[in-house]
């Protein structure tokens, strides 16, 4: 297995792949969901639904991690750690971004025009305090 440079890392982060986000519950245990992601001034960054339990878990407890595995032959997976906040800050702006990247123009932008009025959404901000990524080597 090979270690991928910092800048194979941020190729990947910078990909629409569905990512899966770890938050810390109450208890201690993981809560895991898969999610979109994108890379904004330096953070990941997710839209989610205000009452979520990721919300609630990072409102406890800022811990979060980010896994994501690219579905490609040779195969690679990085994860990213950090600590996470919650901000409405160009809310409207990033879910727009997040919609088009995974979804294309027309449709993403169609979804989140919806999605802005449907959904009580909030930004969870990853910033990154730890990012290692890996390759199987064949």
């Amino acid at each position: 297995m090979g270690r991928l440079t910092t800048e194979e890392v941020k190729e990947i982060l910078r990909r629409p792949i569905i990512s899966v986000v770890s938050t810390i519950r109450p208890d201690g245990t993981p809560h895991m969901t898969p999610v979109w992601h994108l890379v904004d001034r330096g953070d990941v960054v997710i839209g989610i639904e205000e009452s979520s339990v990721k919300a609630r878990n990072v409102r406890a407890n800022p811990a979060a991690a980010l896994s994501v595995v690219v579905d490609e032959s040779p195969q690679k997976w990085l994860l990213v750690n950090g600590n996470a906040t919650l901000s409405y800050e160009r809310m409207a702006e990033i879910v727009r971004a997040l919609s088009v990247h995974y979804m294309g123009v027309e449709e993403g932008e169609a979804y989140a025009k919806q999605a802005v009025i449907d959904s009580d959404f909030v930004l969870l901000r990853i910033t990154p305090t730890k990012m290692v990524g890996f390759e199987l080597e064949g």
